[in-house]
């Protein structure tokens, strides 16, 4: 079978990643059957899977994203000891990088359940706020903040062409199969001297989004580019350093033309090769604690997969997480419980943690020294 690349259209296009497993990991950590294939064009450099079968319907009706509660978020960090949500810093750093005027025109497309332009309007009331989505599911919490004729489900009105002077994208495009199409649409959207604002994750900053099933686009600083730039945007930049394990990007239509970014085909081989040795050293984690009473530190993508993988299932006593929307909810049967309640049991404690960060989390937690707890980090060897 052929593949094509989902943003250059180019058959140059080889297999990086096949998984071992039978079963498949969504980004709201359930499970799906299947492998996860990741393909990587040799022209653009981006990096693609397999759409979900039914992606369309699962989108409209199953994806339900932090509907537990209103104000449900994930956690970004926890500095000097206080969480800092996630919305919380994206807000932070759009501030930075697109003060928005008084009066702004701003619509946020894929917007899901809207965290984000709830947050802006708070801190902003007087921008003109619309919302997008593929999905109805979200209207409810919609209406507690806009009107229905600000907000569209599954097309947008005819009225909204070139009106808007900012269109936001918050982790959207990574879930769509064909996002040339959708990124020509927002472009549409905008005025002339209108601005595309977004976030996408950066498989290479952040492992997990490589082996996420619902996210068949991983974009690359080149292959992200190359798709604004088609769909008329000449003024582009991406940044990978304002949000951990991701691209924040602006793009214009007008202004100086950007030149395009390197190809890069070498980094993500070495998250391909993480992802291939993730097994054995779970295993050989799991051999040489021999059958330990065990917990995992992350009740989120990378916790969840650990415990995937376990051979020993009766040893894992439980989840911890320092989200308190997340304590008390049970995962894989498990309770998931704040840090500091690790039974006195447990003596193994993996770390599902993205590893640019797991280290530092773990030695920032006091109570963790007096335990003498064996700690397994995905990124090292534990034969």
């Amino acid at each position: 079978m052929t593949h094509t690349c989902s943003v250059c259209e180019s058959t140059e296009v080889g297999l990086l990643f096949r998984s071992d497993s039978e079963q498949s990991l969504s980004s709201l950590c359930e499970v799906h059957p299947g492998r996860v294939h990741v393909w990587q064009c040799r022209v653009c450099g981006h990096l693609f899977g397999e759409e979900m079968a039914g992606t369309r319907e699962y989108y409209a009706s199953d994806y339900k994203i932090l509907l537990d509660h209103d104000d449900e978020d994930q956690i970004y960090e926890i500095r000097n000891g206080q969480i800092v949500y996630r919305t919380e810093h994206q807000l932070a750093v759009l501030t930075r990088k697109l003060p928005l005027a008084p009066g702004t025109r701003l619509l946020d497309y894929g917007c899901a359940k809207a965290s984000m332009p709830k947050r802006m309007l708070a801190q902003q009331p007087e921008l003109q706020v619309h919302l997008f989505d593929v999905s109805s599911m979200y209207r409810e919490h919609w209406r507690r903040f806009l009107t229905d004729e600000r907000c569209a489900v599954d097309t947008t009105p005819d009225s909204w062409q070139g009106s808007f002077d900012v269109v936001t994208s918050f982790f959207a495009l990574e879930h769509i199969p064909e996002p040339q199409p959708t990124v020509y649409k927002i472009r549409s959207l905008l005025r002339e001297d209108g601005c595309f604002y977004g976030i996408v994750p950066d498989t290479v900053g952040n492992y997990s989004d490589f082996v996420v099933v619902d996210h068949v686009n991983h974009f690359t600083p080149s292959s992200l580019f190359l798709m604004l730039r088609k769909a008329g945007f000449r003024s582009i930049n991406i940044a990978h350093d304002v949000h951990r394990g991701a691209f924040v990007f602006t793009a214009r239509p007008t202004g100086e033309e950007s030149p395009p970014p390197p190809v890069d085909l070498h980094a993500a081989r070495g998250v391909a090769t993480f992802w291939k040795n993730i097994g054995r050293r779970i295993h050989e984690a799991e051999s040489r604690y021999a059958g330990a009473p065990a917990a995992i530190y992350g009740s989120g993508f990378y916790g969840t997969y650990i415990a995937t993988l376990l051979k020993k299932q009766n040893a894992l006593q439980c989840f911890l997480d320092a989200s308190p929307y997340q304590q008390g909810k049970r995962l894989m049967e498990r309770q998931i419980l704040p840090p500091a309640q690790l039974p006195l049991e447990v003596k193994v404690l993996y770390i599902g943690l993205n590893p640019s960060i797991a280290r530092a989390t773990v030695a920032a937690m006091g109570w963790i020294k007096p335990r003498n707890l064996d700690i397994v980090y995905l990124d090292e060897d534990n034969a």
